[in-house]
């Protein structure tokens, strides 16, 4: 954003260097409709709720982060869509900075082009881990947050693909993000005849502000985040999408429950996880059975009958004969390791 603002004119770029500072200025101001005691009422409850301090911490951290600023609008992450209430600034010929589910849900008879900004899921994944961990939570809860995690790649990733099959109009033009960091001369000159203008000589472009390097965080996501990376650098939407939503049970296993016969209740994903691979865990829940009236001895266990994690499902008779509760049982070494990556 901050090299098209340069290319194409201050007065092309909708949104603001630092969108927070432009939340906070608006709310700092008393309304024309507000009375001096309801304005001082509100600041009252303002100092009571916010530490100002911190307030300030993260506003410091966000200019450090990014120090040319973000340019986004009320439009960057919601879509641009006519029930939003389209203002005149959004007309044609101005630049919005739209993130891929944004896009998801824009109206395309607002969209002349896409300039398509491609970063590969790990370095996706460590930028969204540093920007949640600026004004989130205590210090501490900051530190021991990891949000390191392709699933939002994914889910983004397809949902931008169904948009851009739906509407294969809409011209598309991908930038590569290490492309435009090492080679910037070479992309823009590519961004230059795709938009059909703009200067994009002196551009601004500083290999030093690249703050987000990926890390060798083991996921059982990355091989799905990585397949769906290459279609997107094919521009295949409708491979994205068919391979999206043929693994998408799998894809989103640890956000699902399967049904616990053992103890009459649902379970989470990786309370299941847990319950396989820790024998307190196991003892723990033997005993709510036990208490409950169940003879777990007797009920299969619903998470390697139905999970698509464990390989080669097993049948409830199979899972009930070979019940890993059963103190000299284990449970399956084949679905552990596939459980346990």
């Amino acid at each position: 954003m901050f090299t098209l603002r340069g290319a194409l004119g201050e007065d092309r770029i909708m949104g603001a260097e630092f969108p927070q500072d432009e939340g906070l200025k608006r709310f700092l101001e008393k309304h024309e409709d507000e009375t001096d005691s309801e304005y001082d009422a509100r600041m009252y409850v303002r100092e009571q709720r916010v530490d100002l301090g911190r307030e300030e911490e993260d506003r410091r951290l966000i200019r450090e982060m990014n120090p040319n600023g973000f340019w986004e609008c009320r439009y960057s992450v919601q879509g641009v869509d006519w029930h939003l209430g389209i203002e005149e600034e959004c007309l044609p010929d101005k630049v919005c900075k739209i993130v891929s589910q944004g896009l998801a849900r824009t109206d395309p008879q607002f969209v002349d082009k896409v300039i398509f900004m491609a970063r590969s899921p790990r370095q996706v994944a460590k930028s969204q881990e540093n920007l949640r961990h600026m004004p989130v939570g205590t210090i501490q809860e900051q530190r021991d947050m990891k949000i390191h995690t392709p699933l939002m790649f994914c889910n983004v990733t397809a949902a931008v693909a169904m948009w851009l099959k739906a509407y294969p109009d809409v011209p598309v033009h991908m930038v590569v993000f290490d492309d435009f960091i090492e080679r910037p001369d070479e992309v823009l000159e590519g961004v230059r005849e795709f938009l059909g203008e703009g200067d994009f000589s002196g551009h601004p472009v500083n290999p030093k502000l690249r703050r987000s390097y990926p890390e060798d965080i083991e996921h059982y996501l990355w091989p799905y985040a990585d397949h769906m990376y290459e279609l997107l650098l094919r521009k295949d939407w409708a491979a994205i999408v068919e391979y999206f939503q043929e693994n998408a049970r799998d894809i989103h296993k640890k956000e699902t429950s399967v049904y616990c016969a053992r103890r009459a209740t649902p379970a989470p994903y990786g309370e299941c996880v847990l319950c396989r691979g820790d024998k307190l865990t196991r003892d723990n829940f033997r005993r709510q059975a036990e208490s409950s009236g169940i003879d777990w001895r007797t009920e299969p266990c619903m998470f390697e009958c139905l999970s698509p994690s464990c390989e080669g499902h097993v049948s409830m008779a199979e899972s009930v004969e070979r019940n890993f509760w059963v103190e000299e049982v284990p449970a399956r070494a084949e679905g552990d390791k596939a459980l346990l990556v």
